[in-house]
């Protein structure tokens, strides 16, 4: 089966340089040490520091060893350091360069790793970036770092559903990119699709842990636990995993699970009342509600957000897997020490921001 090849990056070096932003609050907090107070919340400070409560995923990513799994669960006297925004310095990554499409993939090729990504997933994602989104980017840094020299290629396949079967399991390409892991431990609770990935799949070193969180309307109480939700209506897109569902028993009968194709169909059928809840990373969901004009309409439920880590996967049958894995790794763990990884993920969540605050 033919899968067209979009286009491919090549290595890179990062420079990033941050500059703090220029209000007063944040003049007080950006780039310091902020000790937890009574009743704050990450949205709260990043309501403060940054003039956008979306914005705490920046001070969670700046904070995720000392935080843990939850950000909704701070506790008072944490030390948090509160990163800076504004002027960014632009990627130094090189431009996509566009290949024509092919007919068909060539041969596996064994002195060079084939790294597979799609698009249209702002900001981790997307083709018409031009580092190719953030988990292309760090993929790409993470490479030549790597204590390895190993060449690799990275190109985008727009079709998600071939990534991990056949062409990862077919060994087409050594890595799909951007695959949430499931709680494996927990391998009996979780659907088809999530069991196919714990029992077939290697995963790298987390190379991004995404805030997941639940939505109701603003209209009606907030949601305390997991178990508020039971007998409701719950929205989930077509085609996202739904393992951070059923790791918590909201699965069939528990609960009726809405699929729309849409993102946006979710946010504006919990406004009408077609849903109950909205279960959604939190960077999609304040994206999905700018456009529909839902933001004042809809509660976001901190005290039930989790951590999701999005990992590089390779087939556990891949006869180099093993090796090329510790290569990446190699790689993703050197650009978390030296800061570069966290510039990274500055730059493209800040920008981000702005596209989504409306």
């Amino acid at each position: 089966m033919p899968f067209p090849i979009r286009s491919s990056v090549s290595a890179v070096a990062l420079v990033g340089a941050i500059a703090c932003i220029s209000t007063s609050a944040a003049a007080q907090q950006c780039g310091q040490t902020y000790l937890i107070q009574p009743g704050d919340t990450l949205s709260k400070i990043a309501a403060t520091v940054y003039n956008d409560p979306g914005s705490f995923q920046i001070i969670y990513s700046a904070n995720s060893n000392t935080i843990g799994p939850n950000p909704g669960l701070i506790t008072v006297g944490m030390p948090l350091e509160i990163p800076c925004l504004g002027d960014v310095t632009e990627s130094t990554a090189a431009a996509f360069r566009p290949e024509p499409t092919v007919e068909q993939l060539p041969a596996p090729d064994l002195d060079q790793i084939r790294i597979v990504q799609g698009t249209g997933w702002a900001p981790f994602s997307d083709e018409d970036q031009e580092q190719g989104g953030m988990l292309t980017e760090i993929a790409n840094v993470a490479m030549t770092n790597a204590a390895e020299s190993t060449p690799y290629k990275i190109d985008f396949v727009n079709d998600w559903g071939a990534h991990l079967s056949p062409l990862v399991t077919d060994h087409a390409y050594d890595f799909s990119l951007g695959w949430f892991k499931p709680n494996c431990e927990q391998i009996a609770r979780l659907g088809e699709d999530s069991q196919f990935r714990c029992n077939n799949f290697d995963w790298s070193e987390p190379m991004f842990e995404q805030v997941f969180g639940y939505y109701n309307r603003a209209s009606e109480p907030a949601l305390t636990s997991y178990a508020d939700m039971l007998g409701k209506t719950i929205c989930r897109p077509a085609g996202y995993a739904t393992f951070q569902l059923e790791e918590n028993d909201l699965k069939e009968p528990n609960i009726t699970l809405a699929r729309p194709n849409d993102v946006n169909e979710c946010f504006t059928g919990l406004a009408n009342g077609t849903y109950d809840a909205v279960a959604l990373a939190v960077d999609t969901a304040d994206g999905a509600m700018v456009e529909t004009a839902t933001k004042d309409a809809v509660r976001y439920n901190e005290n039930l957000s989790q951590v999701l880590t999005l990992h590089a996967v390779i087939a556990k049958n891949h006869p180099q897997g093993q090796e090329m894995l510790a290569e990446f790794n190699s790689g993703l763990n050197a650009i978390k020490e030296t800061g570069q990884w966290f510039e990274i993920v500055r730059r493209h969540l800040t920008e981000h921001r702005a596209k989504t605050q409306g």
